[in-house]
């Protein structure tokens, strides 16, 4: 690691191969890179170090003076707790690895997501040291509340256990280390474990004494790149060559983890407004199982507020975008202000735009120059259950960067368009389902039956997962087309969409003759919707 901080410049990224220590590998380099420079304390600063690279010296010193801190069987063992060893304090204490994994064997997983029966079981296999400490890494910022039975009934969850997780990416390790180096306050309250003095057993156990849970706020952006949220001793085998075992037990309790204001806030996380009148809170956006990030874009620059009615009044309710990519976007300003940009293609004249217009919204290799790719982290969690996990990739356009305000009211009207024609696809489907159902007319079926065979037929998901790339090619398209076109192109593409997706319906009703009818009767509201989105300046109609 002290490699990829002092010649960060010599790497493209970090990539563990896995979603959710990629990007606890990333949190621990800035949470480093945030101690050891006590900053960036502005924008400029960032930029400074972003051309010219981090103080060497200073980052050095950082990194000789807590070295030891790092050693992962050492006497004061990196992100563990030294006494938490099962032959002292009790063998009830004992896990087998799997315990700090998502995948492997942890009881906050669905049956289908761990293919292993229960944590541990009968399995004796054993992690090398450097994949123990990647577990233990992507634990300690990713593990799930629920039941634990160890110094306390139940654990609360770590600091990003279910919230998606923003990274803005430079050309090379370095880079996307300077932009995602958000303006850093410090202080003395906002240290990592491996400054101050390990946590031991009797701490933990003061935090647990009965009706006298202590929740505690981080210190700062460090303190939640850097939470012991699970105590954990990696017990080494054979020369410290493998770790098959561990001691376990809750650790220290977050209090509010991603939610709150002030140093309660994560940098990588966005704030969406509570439109629930008793709650003043906003809360962090969450990856879903039925969508892609880009029908959420707008998690990356929220409305600036949600309003809600209450008691006749007006009530505002605040929301804030990641502060990783706002601060990127201010970087990547502040570096051109000092050097002259490379040149940006002037917008395409109107006869140009006509002539490179493609109805079927089919992606263009050449239609986008890369400003800020923005990748986004998470597990998706399901009743204190996690079932998968997930990174996406989008890369922002040049207009992000000169007018956030503009590309916010694009991707809005875009992504109304796809609702618009979703929702007319949705209806038909539950048309069809219910004239399929009836069998032409013979009987009125039940609303729940009807419900039930419309979830059969895949004609929402083959529209949305036809989508992702008209979009992304939508998003280039907002720099190289004129605003217009850039919209009548997406809209091309959310029409063949919807088609496809109704082909797949008009197949799962058969070519029979209550199939065929019901498919004629019930392509009314497709058909409405298609036509809502079609303007006589579109070059296709419907």
């Amino acid at each position: 690691m002290r490699q990829s901080l002092v010649n960060a410049g010599q790497y493209r990224r970090i990539d563990a191969g896995h979603p959710l220590q990629t990007a606890a590998l990333y949190r621990l380099h800035l949470a480093l890179l945030h101690r050891a420079l006590e900053g960036p304390g502005d924008v400029e600063t960032s930029a400074r170090w972003y051309r010219d690279g981090f103080p060497a010296d200073r980052l050095e010193a950082y990194l000789d003076r807590y070295a030891d801190r790092f050693d992962l069987f050492g006497p004061q063992p990196f992100m563990q707790v030294p006494d938490l060893n099962p032959a002292e304090v009790g063998e009830n204490f004992r896990s087998h690895w799997v315990r700090l994994s998502a995948e492997e064997g942890s009881p906050n997983t669905t049956a289908l997501y761990n293919v292993e029966a229960r944590p541990g079981g009968d399995r004796t296999d054993a992690l090398l040291p450097a994949q123990a400490a990647l577990r233990l890494l992507e634990h300690q910022s990713f593990a799930l509340g629920g039941l634990i039975k160890r110094f306390t009934t139940s654990s609360k969850a770590a600091p990003v256990a279910t919230a998606a997780l923003f990274l803005a990416e430079g050309s090379n390790l370095h880079q996307t280390l300077c932009l995602n180096l958000v303006p850093y306050p410090g202080g003395p309250a906002d240290t990592p474990p491996w400054e101050r003095p390990p946590l031991t057993v009797a701490d933990i156990r003061a935090i647990y004494a009965p009706e006298k849970e202590l929740s505690r706020v981080p210190g700062g952006y460090v303190g939640r790149y850097a939470w012991l949220s699970r105590s954990v001793l990696l017990l080494p085998e054979e020369a410290g060559t493998l770790v098959r075992t561990v001691g376990f037990g809750a650790g220290e309790p977050l209090d509010g983890p991603g939610e709150g204001t002030g140093t309660n806030i994560d940098p990588m996380v966005s704030l969406r407004p509570s439109r629930d009148p008793k709650n003043e809170q906003p809360f962090p956006y969450k990856l879903r199982r039925d969508r892609l990030l880009w029908r959420d874009m707008n998690a990356l620059l929220p409305d600036a507020a949600a309003e809600n009615a209450q008691d006749g009044k007006l009530k505002v309710r605040p929301g804030r975008p990641p502060e990783t990519v706002s601060h990127a976007r201010a970087v990547m300003l502040a570096v051109r202000r000092e050097a002259a940009p490379p040149p940006v293609p002037p917008p395409l004249s109107q006869d140009e735009a006509e002539e490179a217009f493609v109805p079927e919204g089919t992606p263009d290799a050449t239609a986008a120059h890369p400003v800020i790719p923005v990748v986004v982290f998470g597990q998706l969690t399901d009743q204190g259950k996690a079932f998968a996990m997930r990174q996406e990739t989008y890369t922002l356009p040049e207009v992000f960067l000169q007018d956030p305000g503009r590309f916010r009211d694009d991707v809005k009207e875009a992504l109304e368009d796809a609702g618009v024609v979703g929702d007319g696809l949705r209806q038909s489907v539950r048309w069809l389902a219910s004239g399929l159902l009836s069998k032409g007319g013979e009987r009125e079926p039940h609303k729940d039956d009807v419900g039930k065979l419309a979830a059969q037929i895949p004609a929402e998901p083959t529209y949305w997962a036809g989508l992702d790339t008209p979009f992304r090619t939508f998003l280039a398209d907002l720099d190289r087309l004129p605003r217009g076109q850039a919209r009548a192109r997406w809209r091309s593409a959310l029409r063949q969409s919807a088609h496809a997706g109704w082909r797949t319906a008009q197949e799962a009703a058969g070519l029979n003759a209550v199939g065929l009818r019901a498919v004629q009767k019930a392509g009314g509201p497709l058909g409405k919707a298609l036509a809502a989105i079609t303007t006589p300046q579109d070059p296709e109609t419907t």
